[in-house]
């Protein structure tokens, strides 16, 4: 009964520091905490209803994951987004993506024609349709393409790297305004990234997405 016990206190110990991480983290993407700004670790605390101790522990990871900075005598500060912030995060993204494409092209023929139907598809409908339903799905397509990419590498340490550089560029989309043009603009390099996948030729498939990737860290330099 003790041991049944303790494990039962470690388990909600260990429920309360994943809430406690996925709390902050969710307030960093959705921008209602801000680039820059500094909290204390009681502040972060109370946001998410925990103990100060699951606090800690979250805030140690989201250092890991560089949303956080811990400033000693000064508080922890919210990653401020720079311009050498979106550039180191956007040519990581691009080592890993564009050594992932030719696995891609070779092994995801099937799932590269489905994803160009589902691109083309929602990229026809935010023509006519801005509302922010329709901005966000194409959102959620733009993510999609760029997740199969790693995923075709079969590369545990690779898709380990990308998921952390993922947060860092969900923070960096998290501060700059949804824009139908922007979102229209990579749907569109996506198709042309996707349309020499499906011809099975990497060569042009990884020249359109280097391009794209080149757009893509403009964009969100101009767009901050």
């Amino acid at each position: 009964m003790c041991q049944f016990k303790t494990q039962m206190e470690a388990m909600r110990a260990l429920v309360s520091r994943i809430s406690a991480y996925e709390s902050f983290r969710e307030r960093l993407f959705s921008g209602e905490l801000k680039p820059g700004q500094f909290l204390t670790q009681r502040e972060l605390a109370e946001l998410a209803g925990v103990s100060l101790g699951s606090a800690r522990e979250a805030i140690q990871k989201l250092e890991h994951d560089s949303l956080l900075k811990v400033h000693p005598q000064r508080g922890i500060q919210v990653t401020d987004v720079t311009n050498k912030f979106i550039r180191e995060s956007f040519q990581l993204r691009s080592i890993l993506e564009l050594a992932a494409i030719p696995f891609y092209c070779e092994t995801g023929q099937e799932q590269s024609r489905e994803t160009l139907k589902t691109t083309k598809a929602i990229l026809e409908r935010a023509k006519t349709d801005s509302s922010s339903e329709v901005l966000n799905a194409a959102v959620d397509v733009d993510w999609q393409f760029h997740d199969e990419l790693i995923k075709a590498t079969h590369n545990d340490l690779v898709e380990e790297t990308y998921q952390i550089n993922t947060l860092r560029l969900r923070l960096i989309r998290a501060n700059i305004r949804l824009d139908a043009k922007r979102v229209l603009g990579a749907l569109a390099e996506h198709v042309e990234i996707l349309e020499a996948c499906v011809s099975g030729d990497p060569v042009t498939a990884q020249e359109k997405l280097r391009n794209h990737m080149m757009v893509a860290m403009r964009r969100a330099m101009e767009g901050m």
